[in-house]
């Protein structure tokens, strides 16, 4: 959680000082932003003790997810002509992030928790 809010609060103060983001700045959020979220994913379900190793190994999925996302939106080559490819009617990166960081963790989440409520139940 703090990398991820260093690395953010890095690019932000750099961006601030140059008066416009220097070539790393959007990398730093995209990195910090995905291991920022993933951290407080950890933290609620590590809410009721240790977190169990197949809910670690999804959340770190979903990490990678996450900052793949982002990674790919960002080398994408910006578009040259106003006819932008879609994909499901959204421009190729605001399809890959929407669903690559909004829409996945919306079904994975809530399966992870379920889990971890559960298994704090049965203890």
């Amino acid at each position: 959680m703090v990398a991820g809010t260093a690395a953010i609060g890095a690019a932000y103060l750099a961006t601030m000082l140059a008066g416009a983001p220097p070539g790393w700045a959007p990398w730093a959020v995209a990195i910090g932003g995905s291991a920022a979220s993933v951290a407080l994913f950890v933290l609620g379900a590590a809410s009721r003790g240790p977190v169990a190793r197949g809910i670690a190994a999804l959340l770190a999925v979903l990490g990678l997810v996450i900052a793949g996302s982002f990674a790919v939106a960002l080398a994408l080559p910006m578009p040259t002509d106003d006819g932008a490819r879609l994909f499901l009617g959204l421009p190729l990166r605001l399809a890959i992030v929407f669903y690559g960081v909004g829409f996945v963790p919306l079904f994975v989440l809530p399966l992870v928790f379920a889990r971890t409520f559960a298994r704090g139940r049965e203890e």
